[in-house]
C-alpha cells in the first residue's frame, strides 16, 4: 500500500509561517488511542528542507539517506518496513521496478510504502540539485508496521 500527499494539498491546513509540518505518523491523531510510535516532519529553513524522524527506539528502527548529484537508483524495501520519500529540492521520479506505475514528487510531497512483500523502487532525480529524503523505518518487535493515512 503506498499513500501520496502534495505539499500543496495542506496549504489550508498548515499555519503560513510554520517552520515545521507533519508528514505522517503512526497513530495520526490521539484519539485512536494506540500508542504512539513514530512522526515524519518536514522542517524548512533558509538553507532548505529536511525530514525529521522522531521514533520510539524500542519499537522503531530508523536509516535515512538523503540522495542528490542526479543520483538514479534502486531502493528496497523489506517485508513490514514503511518507506518514507520525500523530495526536498527538485523533482523525483519514483516507480515500481517491475510494476506499471510511476509517480513524480515536488519539493514537500511524501510518499509512504508499506507492505507485507519485498518491494523495490526506483528513484531518479531529475537535475543534479535535485534532493531527496529516504527513510526505512524497520519494526523491532513486530512483525509489520503500520499507520493509519
Amino acid at each position: 500500500m503506498w499513500l501520496l500527499v502534495r505539499a500543496d494539498s495542506l496549504d489550508d491546513y498548515w499555519g503560513a509561517n510554520a517552520p515545521a509540518r507533519t508528514l505522517a505518523a503512526c497513530p495520526d491523531t490521539d484519539e485512536r488511542g494506540d500508542p504512539w510510535r513514530w512522526t515524519a516532519t518536514l522542517a524548512e529553513h533558509e538553507h532548505g528542507a529536511e525530514v525529521l524522524i522522531d521514533a520510539d527506539p524500542d519499537y522503531i528502527g530508523v536509516q535515512t539517506t538523503v540522495y542528490s548529484d542526479g543520483h538514479s537508483g534502486i531502493i528496497r524495501r523489506a517485508a513490514g518496513q514503511q518507506l518514507v520519500l520525500t523530495s526536498l529540492r527538485g523533482q523525483v521520479l519514483v516507480a515500481a521496478v517491475d510494476g506499471p506505475w510511476e509517480r513524480w514528487l515536488n519539493p514537500g510531497d511524501v510518499f509512504i510504502v508499506e507492505g507485507e512483500e519485498d518491494e523495490e523502487l526506483r528513484i531518479s532525480l531529475d537535475t543534479a540539485e535535485s534532493k531527496v529524503s529516504a527513510t526505512l523505518l524497520a519494526p523491532r518487535r513486530a512483525a509489520a508496521l503500520r499507520w493509519v493515512p
